[in-house]
């Protein structure tokens, strides 16, 4: 399909994969998108200023900054990725016709008419994915094209209910293009005196003609004048900033303008500076208004489905897309006066350099006449009985396919994995089709995927590399292994015991089978030297782990179904450390848990857990959000026979009772992921499998991660586990 991108400051069309669909969303053939004058012209102009000596100062302490957090390879991999260029998906606003919907919507059919919102959805494109809850129904194909406003529509409606304005109010609407213009005449609508200020004649035409009371160039020196009589010296009762400028004056005009006690709204984009006296003398309200309305930004809400309450939320973002469209289809505002020109998708550059002119204010770009009903969901095969013979030992090159190339993968896998020799990055797969043309174009790729089965179906691929969000792990492990791929996992293995009990069941039922955990820091040279030390020990082990992991929020994937929390995504590293260093399986586990007094913190991100193991040995994690950055995230402390080791975020390594050359200290932290991907793909081409991880280690971590997860759950508790 085709979507337009901007790439460098100019806009390109790009041949993409259509995009997957997701359960709680639909998938839509576009008839119609819209360009935003303001926000879109703005995100080209600020994009063609933007290069790679721009803010150079900037630059070099945002490097220093990565290098801390990301490594050497890591900032190489993000330095590489802005000289190469990124693509930006473009479009926030569009509507067409439904040609399919997932599993858990029950608003839309196929067939139906529909207006999008979201600028990580409703992109200018032939086929966009959008959440059903930023979708709402058009009653008739002939209102397909004004509809297309949509978004624009919600967010002009959204500042009019910030405002809440009353009927006979003076309403004074700032920046009379598309956002001021619909707020004008919703302002109107509402039974507001209604007063537009704009730079330029045109507007201020427009919008006398679509019921503005009075209008005002902005450069008019009696402006202020005239606004008081009209509001009888009083000044108007609110005031909506919905021009796009980076000057301060605008805020400082609405503050002239409005009466005291009354209400400035910022809808637009503009600077913040204001002098203080009109606004403390006046004791205006100053409000923001967010988007398209209450859900915006809200993953439960848009993502997941979840509606908030009519009763307590009566106007969401959905809900003001529905009215937006309802006041289209009656005739409440005029939307056709608006679009002031119309392209095909392929001419979508001249659509692009008429709103340069100031003449255009709305534009919508065309697509094709037919919608294209041949959508087929992707079938998933989880569990065949037979796996394909794995022989890469024959290839002088491995091709290396990778699902999901979110941050981790960028800055800790693939940097890596396009270093090892005899290795090629062939395949990527990402949900993100824009971020997926970007990796593939930094490592030289020669396929790119929307839908993981489609890379896990190509015949050339030998590797699978999964760096997906956690809960699909586990399927995608099964689904690439039953191809006969070899997988390289990120943690976790799983985040259920169902899923436990599913994959450890297969890989038992196919031996040999070649599959790795990114379990690496029991290949970090610390850890390898710690183990050298710990050789010849005669006592067990007393081991204390401390993680001060910072706070992540509610909202944050990772705290959600989707990441399964921070023991199973994260503290799942440290108990694979402690089975590689004690070299035995844990066999009971003690755990305590924080007690929170509000929602903002989790029990699994605050605890410490207890393990003893087989050898006699003691571990300790302390896991906690609830630390300051500047301690460090990472610090381990070892005794045994009257000696002890400490290393501190694999930066300082101490050793007492060990000889003086034990002690160590480095710049930059390697925490192995290089070491345990090179031993990986070395294994892989053996005669003979060999894998780094043991498939007994692997599960026995599984096992000891899920159960100390759910004691935590459960607010603590002790368990034996299986020997």
């Amino acid at each position: 399909m085709r979507q337009v991108f901007l790439e460098k400051g100019e806009l390109v069309i790009q041949k993409v994969a259509s995009p997957q669909l997701e359960d709680h969303s639909v998938l839509v053939s576009v008839h119609y998108s819209f360009i935003s004058s303001g926000t879109e012209a703005a995100t080209i102009a600020n994009a063609a200023r933007s290069t790679l000596f721009n803010n150079v100062p900037h630059k070099i302490k945002a490097v220093l900054q990565a290098l801390g957090r990301h490594g050497v390879e890591g900032t190489k991999a993000l330095v590489k990725g802005q000289l190469k260029g990124t693509l930006q998906a473009l479009g926030y606003s569009c509507s067409g016709r439904v040609i399919a919907t997932g599993k858990k919507v029950t608003q839309f059919r196929a067939g139906d008419f529909v207006a999008c919102a979201g600028a990580e959805f409703a992109h200018h494109a032939d086929v966009v994915c959008v959440p059903e809850n930023l979708v709402v129904l058009i009653s008739n194909e002939k209102y397909v094209k004004s509809a297309s406003i949509t978004t624009l529509g919600a967010i002009a409606l959204q500042g009019i209910r910030r405002a809440q304005l009353q009927i006979g109010e003076t309403v004074c609407v700032l920046g009379l293009g598309l956002l001021g213009q619909l707020t004008a005449q919703l302002a109107k609508a509402a039974g507001c005196v209604v007063i537009g200020i704009d730079l330029l004649e045109h507007r201020l035409e427009l919008a006398k003609k679509l019921g503005t009371d009075h209008t005002f160039l902005a450069t008019d020196e009696n402006i202020y004048k005239t606004i008081e009589f009209i509001t009888h010296h009083k000044g108007v009762d609110c005031t909506l900033i919905t021009a796009s400028s980076k000057s301060d004056s605008v805020l400082q005009q609405a503050m002239e303008v409005t009466r005291k006690k009354g209400k400035v709204i910022i809808v637009g984009d503009v600077g913040l500076k204001l002098e203080r006296a009109p606004f403390y003398k006046k004791e205006i309200d100053l409000l923001i208004s967010c988007s398209y309305g209450p859900g915006r930004y809200d993953p439960e809400y848009e993502l997941e489905g979840k509606d908030y309450p009519y009763a307590y939320v009566r106007w969401t973002e959905k809900r003001n897309m529905q009215a937006i469209v309802s006041f289209i289809e009656k005739g409440i505002i005029n939307v056709d006066a608006l679009i002031t020109q119309e392209y095909v998708i392929d001419d979508v550059i001249k659509a692009y350099d008429q709103l340069k002119s100031r003449s255009a204010l709305g534009v919508v770009l065309r697509y094709h006449d037919k919608d294209d009903f041949s959508f087929v969901p992707a079938k998933r095969t989880l569990f065949p009985r037979k796996i394909v013979d794995f022989i890469p030992a024959r290839k002088t090159v491995l091709n290396v396919g990778v699902v999901g190339v979110g941050g981790f993968a960028k800055e800790n896998l693939l940097p890596f994995v396009s270093k090892i020799e005899g290795t090629k990055i062939h395949s990527i797969s990402d949900t993100d089709v824009a971020n997926a043309e970007n990796v593939s174009r930094m490592y030289g790729a020669t396929r790119t995927f929307v839908q993981e089965q489609d890379l896990f179906d190509e015949q050339d691929l030998d590797v699978v590399i999964i760096a997906s969000p956690h809960k699909f792990h586990c399927d995608q492990a099964i689904q690439a292994l039953s191809r006969g791929k070899a997988v390289f996992m990120e943690k976790p293995m799983v985040t259920t015991f169902e899923e436990f009990k599913k994959l450890a069941s297969f890989l038992k039922e196919h031996p040999g089978a070649p599959f790795c955990v990114d379990y690496n820091r029991s290949f970090a040279p610390f850890i390898q030297k710690i183990k050298w030390e710990l050789a010849e020990r005669h006592s067990p082990l007393v081991m204390t782990y401390r993680m001060n992991a910072g706070h992540i929020p509610q909202s944050h994937w990772a705290q959600r179904q989707i990441g399964a929390g921070s023991i199973i995504g994260e503290a799942c590293h440290i108990f694979d450390l402690f089975y590689f260093l004690t070299g035995s399986r844990p066999v009971s586990v003690s755990v305590e848990a924080l007690r929170p007094l509000s929602d903002n913190l989790f029990p699994t991100d605050n605890f410490s857990a207890h393990i003893s193991f087989m050898d006699g040995s003691i571990c300790s994690l302390v896991y906690t959000s609830l630390g300051h950055p500047a301690l460090g995230k990472e610090r381990m402390e070892l005794f045994f026979d009257s000696k002890s080791i400490t290393m501190n975020d694999y930066l300082t390594l101490r050793g007492y009772g060990t000889s003086y050359s034990f002690d160590q200290t480095v710049a930059t932290q390697d925490k192995g992921h290089g070491k345990l991907m090179a031993e990986f793909f070395e294994g892989i081409k053996q005669s003979k499998v060999v894998m780094p991880i043991s498939m007994d280690r692997l599960n026995s971590v599984a096992e000891l991660t899920l159960t100390i997860d759910k004691l935590v759950c459960q607010g603590g508790g002790e368990e034996k586990l299986t020997v």
